[in-house]
C-alpha cells in the first residue's frame, strides 16, 4: 500500500515539474533573416538635356503709324482697338495752314517771275541806248555792270526754282493730310484718351497689330546661349495654363547682349534676346508670361545606371558587379552625363548587367 502511494506522489511531482518547466521555458530566438544587397540593372535609354527659358508673348508684326505733317486733328476715323484693312482711313488732319503756305508760295513765285520780266525789258531798253565807252576803264565798268545784272538774274531764277520745289512738296503734304492704314490688323492709339488735338510731324500716332502671328520673346544668359541655334523646336506653356502645351521654333538669336545699366559689373551674366516663332493658336495673345523647354542634347541607346550604385576612389569610378551565384566583383567604369538620379556609363558596363550597392 505504501509503495502505491509512493508511485502516485512521484507522478504528481513529475507532472508538476513538467508544468512549471513549460510555463517558464525561455522561447527560442526568432531566426534572423540575412540582409540582402540592393541591386540595380543597367538599362538602355535615350538621354536628353533641356534648357528652360522664360519671357513674354509679343505680336510679331506691328506697324508704327506716324504723323506725316504738323497739323490739327480734324477727325479720328478709327477707334482704339478697332479692326481695319489696308487702305482704310485712320485719321484726317487740318490742311488750312498748308493751303495758306501754298497760296503764299504761288504769289511769291508769280511776283518773282514778273520782276525778272520787268528787269529783262529794262535791260533791253538800256542796251539799245547804252553808249560804248571811249576809254578802257569805261568799257570795263560797263562790262562789270552787265555781268552783275546777268548773275543777279541767274540767282533770281534759282530762287524761283527752289520755291517751285517747295511748292511741289507742300502740295504733296495735302495728300498726306488723310492718313491711310499701311496694313491690316487692329489699330491701337499711342494716346487712346482722345485728348490730343494737335500733332507734330513725325509724332507717333499708334500702331497696327497683326493678331495672326504671336512670337515668344525670351532672354537667355551668356552661359546658355551657345547651346541654341535657329530652327530648334521649343515646347511652350503659359504660366496660367500649365495643362496646355504649344509648339514653337527658334527664329532668331541676338548677336549682341542687352544693354545694362552697369556694364562694368562682371558678376552679372549678359542676357541675349531669343525670338521663338509660335504656331497660331486662339489662346495665344500678346503680353502673356511664357515658359519654354528647348532640347539641347539627345543621345540614343545610352547605357544608364542608378547613381546610387556609383562609388569613387580618388579619381577612379567603380561599381560592384553581380556575376551571379552570389559572386560580386569590383568593376572600374567611365561615366558621362548625370541626369536626375541616373548616370550614363561610357565604358565598363553594358545594358543588362547587374550591379549592387553593398
Amino acid at each position: 500500500m505504501k509503495w502505491i502511494k509512493g508511485i502516485v506522489a512521484m507522478c504528481l511531482l513529475i507532472g508538476a515539474g513538467y508544468y512549471f518547466y513549460m510555463q517558464y521555458k525561455p522561447e527560442p530566438p526568432l531566426p534572423v533573416e540575412s540582409q540582402s544587397m540592393i541591386s540595380f540593372t543597367v538599362t538602355e535609354e535615350t538621354i536628353t538635356e533641356e534648357l528652360q527659358v522664360k519671357g513674354k508673348s509679343v505680336y510679331a508684326e506691328e506697324t508704327q503709324v506716324y504723323a506725316p505733317i504738323s497739323a490739327k486733328i480734324v477727325s479720328r476715323n478709327k477707334k482704339n482697338g478697332q479692326q481695319l484693312k489696308k487702305g482704310d482711313i485712320i485719321m484726317e488732319l487740318d490742311t488750312e495752314a498748308i493751303q495758306k503756305e501754298i497760296k503764299q508760295l504761288e504769289s511769291d513765285i508769280k511776283k518773282a517771275r514778273l520782276d525778272i520780266k520787268l528787269k529783262q525789258v529794262t535791260q533791253a531798253v538800256e542796251a539799245e541806248t547804252e553808249e560804248i565807252g571811249v576809254t578802257g576803264e569805261e568799257r570795263k565798268k560797263a562790262f562789270i555792270a552787265r555781268e552783275g545784272k546777268r548773275l543777279t538774274d541767274e540767282i533770281n531764277e534759282e530762287a524761283i526754282v527752289l520755291k517751285e520745289d517747295e511748292l511741289k512738296e507742300k502740295r504733296k503734304l495735302l495728300d498726306k493730310a488723310v492718313i491711310f492704314s499701311p496694313s491690316s490688323g487692329v489699330f491701337l492709339y499711342n494716346e487712346p484718351d482722345d485728348k490730343t488735338s494737335m500733332l507734330a510731324e513725325g509724332q507717333l500716332i499708334g500702331k497696327i497689330v497683326n493678331l495672326d502671328q504671336v512670337d515668344f520673346a525670351a532672354s537667355v544668359s551668356e552661359k546658355d546661349i551657345i547651346q541654341l541655334k535657329p530652327g530648334m523646336q521649343v515646347k511652350v506653356q503659359m504660366s496660367g495654363r500649365k495643362d496646355k502645351e504649344f509648339l514653337g521654333k527658334i527664329q532668331s538669336i541676338s548677336q549682341f547682349p542687352k544693354t545694362s545699366s552697369n556694364a562694368t559689373d562682371t558678376s552679372q551674366l549678359s542676357q541675349f534676346d531669343v525670338v521663338i516663332a509660335m504656331k497660331a493658336d486662339k489662346l495665344l495673345i500678346g503680353g502673356l508670361t511664357l515658359e519654354g523647354r528647348i532640347e539641347t542634347f539627345r543621345k540614343e541607346k545610352a547605357a544608364v545606371v542608378s547613381a546610387l550604385a556609383i562609388m569613387r576612389e580618388g579619381e577612379l569610378v567603380y561599381v560592384m558587379r553581380d556575376q551571379g551565384n552570389g559572386q560580386i566583383e569590383r568593376q572600374d567604369i567611365e561615366t558621362g552625363i548625370e541626369f536626375g538620379d541616373q548616370i550614363e556609363v561610357l565604358k565598363g558596363l553594358k545594358p543588362g548587367d547587374v550591379v549592387v550597392m553593398p
